[in-house]
């Protein structure tokens, strides 16, 4: 695309991409396209010889093969195992531990293979749900580039070895008092490990023990340290709150708690039941928070700050908030040069905040520094927030990122001999002022245990293969305390161990398994005298009850608060970027998070939530800030920060603040594994100790290459005249209103149907039976991709590639429309201001579906329970049901995907749904499989299926609960009850397709006076021109 032009002329009010928006010939050229995954173009030329040679061959074999399936053997469960009967899923609790907090899982192994991996209600900050990481994380489990030995690297050579050989080293180098020895661990909640590391420094007392994280919430706790005068954890309680600021906080994605506030922002969002959950959002890019805000303003992260203080100042200035006299700094801290944009937002946070007293909370992303952390913290306790504290575990610890550079200073003091790394990756994302790497090589032994041979691997003595968490004995403790427990569903599939085992061993207990540590350790919390009963309690819940931490009681330290009043000043006094000098704000990414997931599939092919860039991170740019700079679309932009280059796509993203871009890290990786190698670019190497969040003052500038992002924004779209009239329709496909107006008026969902009477040329069918059906809340859907990874693991859903996907081939049954909404004809200043709509889109199994009124062959048909329903062996490929679906939901195997896979990337195959072949169509069954399992077991029991009893996968893990199904036929049912509320609504009703699947409107909460409708200033960008000293 070229760069943006200064105005563009446009009659959408939704839009799925800037190429849409500004109909460039390569979009217009797309949309044409009847079959559009074929890409002709795309192939490589052939000559004659070439063609005569397919063609040939071609019918030689099709006179061999015709039309036959690909053969298979089956082995005969010949005994049984006691207790066990073949075929039947089996349920275990378990939890994934990520950052140091303990999530809880619940996972579905069949005969012994965990192939799935779901929410444990138990849990308090699962409650049933999991995100698409923790999904995902399975699919590592079986990943057939994961570490199966012992490497030894010395003088150049690599040589396999054992573990007895490594334990002989290590009884060797783990002797004495310690001196030398230095051990380096991920950040870890376990209360075993603490046990082990506590016996480990105790016979090793002068041996150094560090932790790091690359991404952690040490700016929060060190934040609380300063009014507090203690660390403590933040737990935000949403579900009563009247008003939610967030300054640069995403907690519906990023925080420890988010599963759980999720369902609680839901919960305070219903209109109906909810307190409206006012939302007010301040981030420099758009994040899954900031597209559910109702008044949301992008400024660059460094102007955050600025923001949060005039908030404070006007609260004690006009709302007559009472500071304490060691806090009255606060009131005068924001003196620096705001816009009149700034300010509009902030007068109007400040009202709506004083007016919620003791129903709001204000939220501080972890990008941020200390000192706003500090002032947020005031705020909060005077304005008496809903939200709780409780005390760190660990209070005395320093911040990773010290930790991380005491231990490079020791080691560049030659001070380590022994260097035992328990996990990570810190050759890789380590900041790169520490040249962990080259430090590495002056250790004379170094240690790893990895799941992978990675970057630090390669740079170590020794490498050691980890176990799984699936394959561990271990726990942890979730964001509140709650004891967890990880218990594992098979077998070292390679020989790994865990943390806890390896960590005993250099602790001289070289005998004792990872069961053995759990169970002694839980032994010391069990107040029952029945301990096998407790034990057995604590792995069916997977946690163990009553272990929460107490809230404490929290009083601002007045001797503190001149510090973090100084700290809040100092950041108010920086330059603010320009386009020449930007920010580059560095943060987690949404799939492959801090690089640990990068030989992830599901992760890398999972669209993000607002670019839909798969395999690849892109530098996000402001429309305004990329015309300002001359960089186009897909441009290759070089970033020149600290003496470092990073060359990485350009993707402009409306509603990414001007002057600041943003970067995910995670990427650029070299020892990842065969997926993830060489994939997106390196941000790390613009991470420094000192800005390990955000890099100012950096340069940006375009090379003039080109880079074709593989982005499914634009995928799926119909052909010209379907593309005009999803245009003019568009509004009545993703359907919003404010609260007020849908208060007032409960038909505003339907004032705009128009279409004659409906009317279809066969009779309706009765259906005596179960009727299913589903509805989808686009007011509680946040767009977090939980679904869609849900609904890959559990029907079989392949992998595709890069390729594939820049073919429009990708295979996912679900996926995410992300809507940019703007006002007719606006230039691109307003653009830049665009607002954002999610509604996920499946197949909706039609009544009277378009697809089976044309296949040829009646692969596609309606069963006897209303499911519109894919018959596989029939098949043969003409797609002709696919251009026929209005809503574009079924996916054609190209290839058959699954044919090269490893045989233990097929162990994770649920055995219920089939494997599809090359030549087939396949969508959304509405879990088909389950339905069926269900319906079995209540024959068997000779009961009437209940209510809720049948969950699909997608609706089993929405954090949200967005997503119902149920039987339409039992006026009782949920989803039976939320079709009759008045913001349901049918997709395409004037086509008379007559959907399964209904929607239920989108509402907000505008404050009164913001603008037009509520909306207006208060929603868009900062301006940094125009401003003024307040």
């Amino acid at each position: 695309m070229p760069p943006m032009k200064n105005d563009i002329e446009t009659g959408l009010t939704y839009w799925r991409s800037l190429d849409e928006l500004a109909r460039t010939p390569e979009f217009q050229e797309a949309v044409q396209r009847e079959f559009p995954g074929d890409n002709w173009d795309r192939l490589p030329p052939a000559t004659r010889r070439q063609f005569l040679k397919v063609m040939g061959a071609s019918l030689a074999m099709a006179g061999l093969t015709a039309c036959r399936w690909p053969k298979e053997e089956i082995v005969p469960f010949a005994h049984r195992p006691e207790g066990r009967t073949p075929g039947v899923p089996e349920h275990f609790a378990t939890s994934m531990e990520l950052g140091g907090v303990a999530l809880g899982m619940l996972v579905t192994s069949f005969d012994g293979r965990p192939i799935k991996a779901e929410g444990n209600r138990l849990h308090p900050d699962s409650l049933g749900a999991l995100t698409a990481i923790a999904q995902a994380d399975i699919l590592q489990l079986y990943d057939p580039d994961r570490s199966r030995r012992l490497l030894l690297r010395e003088s150049g050579q690599q040589y396999v070895k054992t573990w007895s050989d490594f334990e002989a080293v290590a009884v060797e180098h783990f002797a004495g008092d310690g001196t030398g020895v230095a051990v380096l661990a991920g950040a870890s909640s376990s209360p075993t490990q603490a046990m082990v590391r506590d016996q480990f420094l105790e016979a090793h007392p002068e041996a150094g023990w560090y932790e790091y994280e690359p991404i952690s919430r040490d700016n929060e706790r060190e934040g609380t340290r300063l009014v507090f005068g203690t660390p403590l954890r933040v737990h935000p309680k949403v579900d009563t709150v009247g008003v939610i600021a967030c300054f640069d906080a995403d907690p519906l994605f990023d925080h420890p708690s988010s599963l759980r506030l999720a369902r609680e922002f839901a919960a305070a969002r219903h209109p109906e039941t909810g307190t409206g959950a006012r939302l007010y959002v301040t981030e420099s890019s758009y994040s899954l928070t900031g597209v559910r805000a109702d008044h949301r303003m992008a400024v660059p992260s460094s102007r955050v700050p600025v923001v949060l203080a005039r908030v404070a100042h006007l609260l004690v200035a006009e709302h007559h908030l009472d500071l304490p006299a060691a806090a009255a700094g606060y009131a005068g801290a924001a003196g620096q040069e705001i816009s009149e944009q700034e300010i509009d937002f902030a007068k109007l946070l400040a009202t709506d905040l004083a007016g919620h007293r003791g129903s709001g909370v204000i939220l501080v992303g972890p990008r941020q520094e200390p000192a706003v952390h500090a002032l947020a913290a005031v705020l909060n306790q005077v304005l008496e927030s809903t939200l709780d504290y409780t005390a760190d575990p660990d209070p005395d610890r320093p911040s990773h990122i010290e930790a991380i550079g005491e231990l490079a200073a020791e080691m560049a003091s030659g001070s380590v001999e022994t260097l035992l790394v328990l996990g990570g990756n810190p050759v890789y994302d380590a900041p790169a002022d520490l040249q962990f790497g080259e430090l590495l090589a002056r250790v004379p032994l170094s240690i790893h245990l990895s799941l992978y041979d990675d970057e630090t691997s390669q740079r170590c003595t020794w490498h050691l293969p980890r176990a799984h968490g699936l394959e561990a004995w271990g726990d942890g403790t979730a964001w509140d305390g709650t004891l967890t427990m990880r218990q594992p569903l098979i077998a070292p599939l390679y020989g790994g161990r865990s943390v806890i085992e390896v960590l005993s061993l250099a602790s001289g207990l070289n005998s004792i398994s990872g069961y053995e540590l759990v169970r002694e350790n839980l032994r010391k919390s069990a107040s029952s005298i029945d301990f096998e009963g407790f034990w057995r309690r604590a792995l069916h819940d997977g946690t163990v009850e009553s272990t929460a931490w107490d809230t404490v009681q929290t009083r601002l330290d007045p001797g503190r608060l001149a510090v973090a009043v100084d700290g809040l000043r100092a950041l108010l006094v920086s330059d603010p970027p320009s386009a020449d000098r930007p920010e580059v704000v560095l943060i987690a990414d949404s799939r492959v998070w801090d690089g640990r997931f990068a030989n992830n599939g599901w992760l890398q092919e999972l669209p993000d939530s607002l670019t839909k860039v798969t395999w690849d991170n892109a530098l996000l740019v402001s429309p305004v800030t990329a015309r300002e700079l001359g960089i186009a679309d897909g441009e290759i932009a070089v970033v020149e920060a600290g003496g470092t280059n990073v060359e990485v796509p350009t993707f402009v993203l409306p509603g990414q603040a001007r002057s600041s871009m943003t970067l995910a890290l995670g990427y650029g990786r070299t020892a990842a594994g065969r997926i993830g190698n060489g994939v997106g670019a390196d941000a790390y190497q613009l991470r420094t100790t000192k800005a390990p969040h955000v890099v100012s003052g950096a340069t940006v500038r375009g090379s003039g290459r080109s880079y074709s992002l593989a982005t499914t924004q634009d995928h799926f779209a119909i052909d010209t005249a379907g593309f005009k009239e999803r245009n003019r329709r568009v509004g009545e496909l993703v359907r919003e209103a404010s609260l007020d107006a849908y208060k007032a008026n409960p038909e505003v969902f339907h004032e705009h149907e128009h279409h004659p009477p409906l009317i279809s040329l066969w009779k309706d069918q009765e259906y005596e039976g179960e009727q299913w059906g589903m509805a989808i809340d686009l007011n509680t859907c946040i767009g977090c991709n939980a679904c869609v990874v849900a609904c890959q693991a559990e029907n079989n859903i392949p992998v595709v590639g890069r390729e594939q996907v820049l073919n429009q081939r990708e295979m996912q049954w679900i996926r995410i429309d992300r809507y940019f909404k703007t006002e007719p004809g606006l230039g691109s200043d307003e653009i830049d201001n665009a607002e954002v709509v999610f509604q996920p889109m499946t197949c909706v199994h039609c009544e009277n579906a378009p697809c089976e009124q044309v296949c040829p062959v009646a692969a596609t048909q309606h069963t006897a329970d209303g499911l519109n329903a894919m018959v596989y062996n029939r098949c043969v490929g003409t797609r002709y049901c696919s251009n026929n679906c209005p809503l574009k939901v079924r996916r054609f195997n190209f290839f058959n995907y699954h044919k090269e896979l490893a045989d233990t990337s097929k162990m994770q195959f649920n055995p219920e749904v089939t494997v599809r072949a090359r030549g087939v169509m396949e969508k959304c069954t509405f879990c088909v499989q389950r339905i069926e399992a269900v319906r079995i077991g209540a024959r068997n029991d000779n009961r009437p299926i209940a209510d809720g009893e049948i969950v699909p996968a997608c609706a089993q893990t929405c954090p949200t609960q967005a997503i119902t199904f149920g039987n339409l036929n039992d006026s009782k049912s949920s989803v039976s009850r939320l079709r009759e509320e008045k913001r349901s609504y049918a997709t395409l009703a004037e086509l008379n397709i007559r959907p399964r699947a209904h929607y239920l409107g989108r509402l907000s909460n505008r404050a009164a006076g913001a603008g037009p409708d509520g909306h207006g200033a208060p929603h868009g960008e900062a301006d940094s021109h125009g401003k003024e000293t307040a």
